[in-house]
């Protein structure tokens, strides 16, 4: 399972900012860091956008500005923008060296972590995202907490995983994709009650997917309520007829 894009890329998500003044130009000649801030603001977020080509420009615009205080920066701009580029051995290149510029980036450091997780190298993965969840003043912590939980349970660290889930919704209670988690390991555990208020929490917040529906079936079969097992199975089957979940949907129903 790859991470979603919203929680991978640690970039700014406000709107594009407009054209640069003559003033502001004039400004910045005067004064480098904020040049370098502006330019590299803009490439994060033109790679939110997708548009390689202007993110490029910025980077290229911020290294003129560039100094051993923002290298971090400008490097983790560039891993961002070859990721995008599916560049993956620059991509780690850049998210590297942004980290041995500075160790305590937890914004380059994320983005090297979701990097691993994606390229199925979890266990440097969660080594990584511990160093980011321990950072307390990151603004994605529980982000952070999210992806180190699923990187500890594909180590098989399943005792760890469901607590840096529980920490997660803890710190951001409106984050739905740790609560599905969490339910999925408190229902093989057999702890149904838990299970099932975990993935009601998980309803309330987020539109129904496949994972979701095939726990709903399970958890509400193992709790005797058969109708309602299956009218959640009918929803697997009508929503997402060509999922995993629904494979194993069926198979279950042949039992």
């Amino acid at each position: 399972m790859k991470i979603g894009k919203y929680l991978l890329l640690a970039v700014l998500t406000s709107s594009l900012l407009g054209c640069v003044s003559s003033t502001d130009t004039k400004r910045s000649a005067a004064d480098p860091q904020e040049a370098f801030s502006r330019h590299i603001k803009l490439a994060m977020q033109y790679i939110g956008s997708k548009n390689r080509d202007l993110a490029r420009v910025h980077l290229q615009k911020a290294a003129k500005f560039e100094s051993r205080a923002r290298r971090a920066k400008l490097h983790n701009g560039y891993g961002l923008l070859y990721q995008m580029e599916q560049e993956t051995e620059l991509a780690e290149k850049h998210f590297r060296k942004a980290i041995a510029s500075d160790k305590t980036d937890s914004m380059a450091r994320y983005n090297l972590a979701g990097f691993l997780y994606n390229q199925g190298r979890f266990k440097e993965a969660r080594q990584q995202m511990k160093i980011v969840s321990a950072d307390l003043a990151y603004e994605r912590r529980p982000q952070a907490l999210y992806i180190l939980g699923l990187a500890q349970r594909k180590t098989g660290q399943v005792t760890e995983a469901l607590r840096s889930f529980e920490k997660a919704t803890q710190l951001l209670p409106g984050f739905a994709p740790p609560y599905i988690e969490a339910a999925e390991i408190y229902f093989v555990q057999q702890q149904l009650p838990v299970a099932r208020r975990a993935l009601e929490q998980y309803v309330l917040l987020a539109q129904p997917t496949a994972k979701s529906l095939w726990l709903a079936v399970r958890i509400e079969d193992s709790f005797g309520n058969r109708d309602a097992a299956a009218s959640q199975g009918l929803k697997l089957k009508n929503l997402f007829p060509y999922s995993n979940e629904n494979l194993e949907y069926q198979k279950w129903l042949k039992q």
